[in-house]
């Protein structure tokens, strides 16, 4: 008796304590329906709608800021009513001047993830849905680790890859499976350099295949970036390349330019236009490099916690094939909450 008492004592102290350090976790999240009209693969019913919830607390760990976030998302109720999954996850540690460090389940904190795309867009960058790519091999911000700082202006976000396979699920590591593995590290560089409008940074990684114990194969990729905003324009410029020894693997330089136009406060315009000039060894055989072309417009009109939204974008020559076309159209409903 003496020692279940002890026990219960300890639980309600124990209990007690987390009571009085307990956080408040904020939830916010979405609804949206999309319209979708594209040339290239499924074209059922146009008509789709997903949902996501997130869910966010921080709290004080002896003087620095713990943050969780978590999203939610049920991939439009697909299957069953049993299909929501957590999308994404992150937990951060805020140390103050000594900077922030944290883990990452794909919500993307860190590294050259966080300027994959600069240039201005209204809703979505022009390649996210036709199938043509920004030419950069990141980690993407899966089970990751993760440090940014703050320095005289300069603002440095750094990723590390431990190491990741084609294996899916569970959220565990690889557990010492002897399947081939990617790791590697990438960081991004960003700064105003005291000018109001400005915005410039630049980013590098590397990742090391190791389809054998013999020998790793490298991937290194680059980026640089310069946006300005003046009045309701702003004016957005990048340069990203990749070059690679694994086999079969396409190495590019690409160039994107855009400009958007905040019409009114709930009126935003955008154009933006991408060529990819893919390496002839990666994907011909007549030693001709081959230009990957995208072009995209979109449209947001913002009314309170709702907006509507357009993306309208076309690609030539995707994967540096010639001939191979495809144009997206998208229409999307949100409403934020």
């Amino acid at each position: 008796m003496n020692i279940k008492k002890i026990g219960l004592s300890a639980l309600a102290g124990s209990l007690a304590m987390f009571s009085a350090n307990a956080v408040e976790v904020a939830v916010s999240g979405k609804s949206e329906i999309t319209y979708v009209k594209k040339d290239v693969g499924s074209n059922g019913n146009p008509f789709g709608m997903g949902n996501a919830i997130t869910f966010s607390g921080s709290g004080d760990v002896n003087g620095m800021t713990a943050t969780y976030t978590a999203v939610l998302g049920d991939q439009g109720q697909a299957n069953s009513n049993t299909s929501e999954t957590f999308a994404s996850s992150s937990l951060l540690l805020d140390m103050g001047d000594m900077g922030t460090i944290g883990f990452d389940q794909g919500v993307g904190e860190f590294g050259v993830s966080t300027i994959d795309d600069k240039t201005p867009y209204a809703y979505e960058e022009q390649w996210t849905y036709v199938g043509t790519s920004n030419g950069l091999v990141a980690a993407g911000g899966s089970n990751v680790v993760g440090y940014k700082n703050s320095f005289a202006g300069y603002n440095l976000s750094l990723e590390i890859d431990p190491g990741h396979t084609n294996n899916t699920g569970g959220g565990a590591g690889d557990g010492g499976s002897t399947t081939s593995a990617d790791s590697g590290w990438n960081f991004a560089l960003t700064s105003s350099l005291g000018q109001d409008g400005l915005e410039v940074g630049i980013g590098h990684g590397t990742e090391e295949n190791s389809p054998t114990a013999s020998k790793a194969l490298s991937t290194e990729f680059n980026t640089g970036f310069v946006t300005y905003a003046i009045a309701n324009v702003t004016l957005g410029y990048q340069l990203s390349s990749s070059v690679s020894e694994v086999a079969n693997t396409t190495e590019s330089e690409v160039e994107i330019a855009g400009i958007s136009f905040q019409v009114n406060e709930n009126l935003a315009v955008s154009y933006s236009q991408m060529d990819r000039e893919v390496a002839a060894s990666t994907t011909t055989t007549d030693g001709v490099d081959v230009t990957e072309k995208t072009k995209g417009l979109g449209v947001s009109y913002t009314m309170g916690s709702a907006a509507v939204r357009v993306l309208m974008s076309d690609g030539d020559n995707i994967g540096g094939v010639t001939g191979v076309d495809n144009e997206h159209m998208e229409v999307s409903l949100l409403l934020a909450f």
